[in-house]
């Protein structure tokens, strides 16, 4: 087949730009001593995800617990789920996907917290949890240390999860280059005055 058959809208990959972008991502990384998790809701290709590991990516992130379930059924077996898992549906699918993989899951709420480990309880799992900080996106997240380490807190004290940290997105930095750099300077100032 000719790209000229193909029927319109189409995506096309070049294949060797792609493995370009990913080997100079994975060798950025390897150079700074970085731990590469690749986020996968560009893409949502299982065999890509792949070779973003095989490249060197410790696992790869997710949007959604379905997300999760296609790259667990496709053998990836290391899964960041970026956004907090709510309801008992949702809470006991995330908790038998633990008993297959290492899953961490993000979240910023004690309601949140305790339905997951609820969920870990019941299943019989463990559960990874990253306390999502906002850092001026004002989209989710926690602001205040206060909150982050009363979370924090909480979280150890709950049966079936393992608090591993904290995370955050910084989405408002989609800027130009020179607004990007005051910006990391305000996270920056963010993390030293709660630190």
């Amino acid at each position: 087949m000719l790209i000229s058959n193909l029927d319109t809208p189409s995506v096309t990959v070049d294949l060797d730009i792609m493995d370009q972008n990913l080997s100079r991502m994975a060798d950025y990384c390897r150079e700074h001593r970085l731990l590469l998790r690749p986020h996968t809701k560009t893409h949502k290709i299982p065999e890509l995800a792949k070779r973003q590991i095989a490249g060197g990516a410790t696992g790869i992130t997710v949007a959604k617990l379905s997300e999760a379930e296609v790259m667990l059924d496709a053998g990836i077996t290391d899964i960041l789920i970026a956004y907090p898992i709510v309801g008992l549906t949702k809470t006991t699918r995330l908790a038998r996907l633990a008993e297959q993989a290492s899953i961490t899951v993000s979240l910023d709420s004690e309601e949140v917290a305790r339905g997951i480990s609820e969920a870990a309880t019941r299943e019989g799992t463990k559960i990874a949890v990253l306390i999502e900080i906002d850092v001026g996106f004002e989209r989710c997240g926690l602001g205040r240390e206060t909150d982050i380490t009363a979370l924090a807190s909480k979280i150890a004290e709950l049966h079936g999860l393992e608090f591993k940290g904290l995370m955050f997105f910084p989405g408002h930095f989609s800027v130009p280059p020179e607004e990007r750099a005051a910006m990391r300077s305000e996270v920056n100032d963010f993390f030293e005055a709660n630190s």
